[in-house]
């Protein structure tokens, strides 16, 4: 025998925490229940959306964008996007309109239906947020969203 072992490598050690004691993984829980919950009350209205929808939606609260720069807040890339976005102008809650600041460019934007569908995705929020304030209490969750932007703007890569 040449001393090689036929078995494989120990995996490495891992850190003693529980997924339940890690911050991101809380954050993600979370994320992941205020989703369902949103979810839950935008597909009483339209059972075909999905998570991804409402993060296009979420992109465009600030008002028209173009695909690239929805891409870039959603964190990927315009052809990746650009078929949610043409699912969501296919069913009446999105429109492509000529940028003024380019007539080459397009910009992506809600319609009547998509603002309704909208409102109904940020009703659910608060209707979410407020079960949590219920829970925690108004000032805490506030506190609690300050650290969190805190958190994030520390580990969050500049530009995004």
């Amino acid at each position: 025998m040449t001393g090689v072992s036929s078995s494989p490598p120990e995996p490495p050690a891992l850190v003693a925490l529980t997924g339940s004691s890690r911050l991101g993984a809380l954050a993600r829980r979370l994320a992941q229940a205020v989703t369902a919950g949103v979810l839950a009350g935008v597909q009483q209205r339209d059972a075909r959306i999905r998570a991804v929808h409402l993060r296009v939606f979420a992109s465009l609260e600030d008002g028209p964008a173009r695909a690239v720069a929805v891409a870039r807040l959603l964190g990927t890339t315009k052809q990746t996007t650009g078929p949610v976005i043409d699912e969501l102008v296919a069913w009446g809650y999105l429109r492509r309109r000529e940028d003024p600041a380019d007539a080459r460019a397009k910009l992506v934007d809600f319609t009547a239906a998509g603002r309704e569908l909208a409102e109904a995705a940020a009703e659910a929020v608060r209707v979410l947020e407020s079960r949590m304030a219920d829970a925690v209490g108004r000032e805490e969750l506030d506190r609690c969203r300050e650290t969190l932007w805190r958190a994030i703007g520390a580990v969050e890569p500049p530009g995004r």
